[in-house]
């Protein structure tokens, strides 16, 4: 669950507390990896995030970003047919979420665009959508299946406002959940239809990936992939602790050092997060374990939590400086999940105006 941090600033003898959403792994997040969060130009493999409200949605952003692990996903879910008809070269990952943001706890979203490689001739785009759901929570939500296809539609809705063409969107579901997926998997199983008004319904049914019903050896993709679902899929559960050292040391092999830095911070932050079997000091003799001569004692553990917390209580108290400096300006108050995608120096900027204005208006 989000934490809600209530940080209290003084002006004159009057303190106010100003609310703002930032949960502890998303601040350590933002802290170890700014990159990702806030150079919306960079080409990096990995994630470009808007907003980070739970470690499930960190860790997927971040890993699923990395275009490898997308392009491996869609090749083990599509068919050999559908995969023909996508050019995966041209595999971009694009900008923002369609997920309503009540629901962000529970769902996080990325969309790809790629083009066709046989364009209809009467088609208007050469591009097609992979729209990737994640569901996080520890059971199916009975209305997955209608949300897929609402945020399907907000897509196409958005190209139209853009000026954009309409064109194909493939969904792909991902669930890692405790138990076993129960909720309807098309719109056919969730409205029951009498057959004569069959003809006039939508049929719609995403592809579904539960790992929660797959042994390991049947998840599919190349090792850093595969072990990345592994990751998800038991993420929650005991045996984690089990199967942790040989998940890194399988990642550590398929990446390039510097990279695996990137990746082992990511899945410590997660791990250390979600699991509640697994602290700083066991993921430390993990770490340690297979990187003897690399690993400095206490250096990525006290990094995750001293590092991220001061860094989270910064950005924290710069947002709610600028939250209650709007008010007491009578300005439109910036929208948070704008404020956290926005580097540190410009939120320090933006406070500075803000209270220069202020004062002004005293004097």
């Amino acid at each position: 669950m989000r934490n809600i941090q209530y940080i209290g600033q003084k002006f004159g003898d009057k303190e106010q507390s100003v609310r703002a959403d930032v949960s502890p792994s998303s601040q350590i997040f933002a802290a170890l990896f700014p990159s990702l969060l806030w150079e919306k130009n960079r080409k990096y493999t990995g994630a470009i995030m808007d907003q980070l409200p739970t470690p499930h949605n960190n860790f997927f952003h971040f890993a699923l970003s990395h275009l490898p692990n997308a392009r491996g996903l869609i090749e083990t879910q599509l068919s050999p047919a559908a995969l023909a008809e996508l050019n995966l070269e041209t595999l971009q990952l694009e900008k923002g979420s369609f997920v309503d943001p009540d629901l962000r706890e529970k769902f996080s979203d990325l969309l790809f665009s790629v083009e066709l490689t046989n364009v209809p001739v009467d088609a208007t785009s050469k591009q097609a959508l992979v729209y990737f759901l994640f569901e996080h929570k520890s059971q199916s939500d009975p209305l997955t299946v209608l949300q897929v296809l609402s945020y399907m539609v907000r897509i196409w809705e958005k190209r139209v406002r853009d000026g954009e063409s309409l064109c194909p969107i493939v969904p792909l579901l991902v669930y890692h959940g405790e138990s076993a997926w129960s909720a309807a998997r098309s719109l056919a199983g969730l409205i029951p239809t009498p057959a004569p008004l069959d003809e006039y319904q939508i049929h719609f049914q995403p592809s579904l990936l539960d790992l929660s019903r797959l042994d390991d050896a049947e998840i599919q993709g190349e090792s850093v992939l595969r072990n990345t679902l592994r990751l998800l899929k038991y993420s929650r559960s005991r045996h984690l602790v089990e199967i942790l050292r040989e998940i890194l040391e399988l990642i550590g092999r398929a990446l390039p050092a510097a990279s695996f830095a990137e990746w082992s911070k990511a899945i410590g932050v997660y791990v250390m997060t979600v699991n509640k079997n697994i602290d700083d000091e066991d993921y430390k003799q993990t770490l340690a374990s297979i990187l003897p001569t690399k690993f400095v004692p206490g250096s990525l553990a006290d990094r995750l939590l001293i590092q991220g917390r001061e860094e989270g209580e910064r950005i924290g108290e710069f947002i709610g400086k600028i939250l209650l400096l709007e008010e007491l300006l009578g300005l439109p108050a910036t929208d948070k999940s704008d404020l956290l995608a926005t580097d540190p120096e410009t939120l320090r900027n933006r406070v500075t105006l803000l209270q220069t204005e202020l004062r002004r208006r005293s004097n």
